[in-house]
């Protein structure tokens, strides 16, 4: 019961959304305009995609590509949203009216996934295609037409976000495209260690479970070690198993109060810690394995 409250909380906006939020008009999955996009080779990528409104002709804003999960592939250009609505968040007025943005949504066909890797290895070392698969070339190439068709997406604001399989997709668009996304944030994924070189200077913050059945944590762990090692800074929360989240960490993860202010600024008077584009809190040495900080209501390790 209490992670079905908290689904409805962040569907409504940022977890702790009061309830008349909801009344007001929350966005659904259906809201979002369904198109397909069909690359050089003839595949045909279905999507959904939030274009903010009222927006100043002049005004540059955000895009925030969503990868999902295993559960949402398909062809109904739907059910990479109703799978799992956390990522709704940020299109939810409340969060439209701080920070206006482009929400885009590619689905995965059900034979395909968005980096061909195994979820269930206990390391992804050497594993990475040297190739990407189909739907996140496409993806791609549907992010640089929508850059062409909409002048008023920032192409220095751009962000990557997945979870499980989508989370494993967040790490390959980001290291595949460096210099590319101006922030990724990987949910219970995962990725090939020896390939995380593009990804020390990007802003990052990752989120997994100790307890997750299906892609376990090392996975999570690794990737953050390896980019600390190579000299980077990523943001890492990890939550206990004692808060029994398991395979479901993108539900406090994207109802994450700080989430939303670390990407894409903090209000007025106030700071995001290690936001996009700023230096670290800390720049002491960080530690090979890698340092947990605290999720809420919890004590890191």
């Amino acid at each position: 019961m209490k992670r079905v409250l908290l689904i409805f909380a962040v569907v409504a906006g940022i977890a702790g959304t009061r309830a008349d939020a909801v009344a007001a008009g929350a966005v659904a999955p259906a809201d979002l305009e369904a198109r397909t996009f069909t690359d050089d080779s003839g595949h045909v990528l279905p999507y959904r995609i939030y274009v903010p409104r009222n927006l100043p002709a002049d005004r540059k804003v955000p895009l925030v590509l969503f990868l999902h999960g295993s559960g949402g592939r398909g062809n109904d250009n739907l059910h990479q949203l109703t799978d799992q609505p956390a990522p709704l968040v940020f299109v939810q007025p409340d969060n439209q009216a701080r920070w206006p943005l482009f929400m885009v949504a590619p689905q995965c066909p059900l034979d395909q996934q968005w980096v061909a890797m195994p979820w269930g290895a206990p390391t992804g070392k050497g594993q990475r295609p040297a190739q990407p698969t189909w739907p996140m070339a496409a993806t791609m190439a549907l992010i640089d037409q929508l850059q062409k068709q909409y002048p008023s997406i920032d192409a220095k604001q751009l962000y990557v976000t997945g979870m499980s399989m989508g989370g494993f997709g967040t790490y390959d668009a980001a290291a595949r495209n460096p210099g590319k996304w101006r922030a990724a944030v990987p949910i219970c994924g995962g990725y090939d260690e020896t390939q995380v070189g593009p990804l020390v200077n990007l802003p990052l913050w990752a989120f997994h479970a100790a307890d997750d059945p299906t892609v376990s944590v090392s996975r999570t762990r690794e990737i953050i070690a390896a980019i600390r090692k190579l000299g980077g800074h990523p943001r890492y929360t990890e939550y206990p198993a004692s808060a029994h989240h398991g395979h479901f960490s993108w539900i406090p993860a994207y109802g994450d109060p700080e989430l939303l202010p670390w990407m894409f600024g903090a209000p007025a008077g106030k700071a995001a810690e290690n936001a996009p584009g700023k230096a670290p809190a800390s720049t002491a040495a960080k530690p090979a394995a890698p340092a947990v900080e605290p999720a809420h209501g919890t004590k890191a390790k």
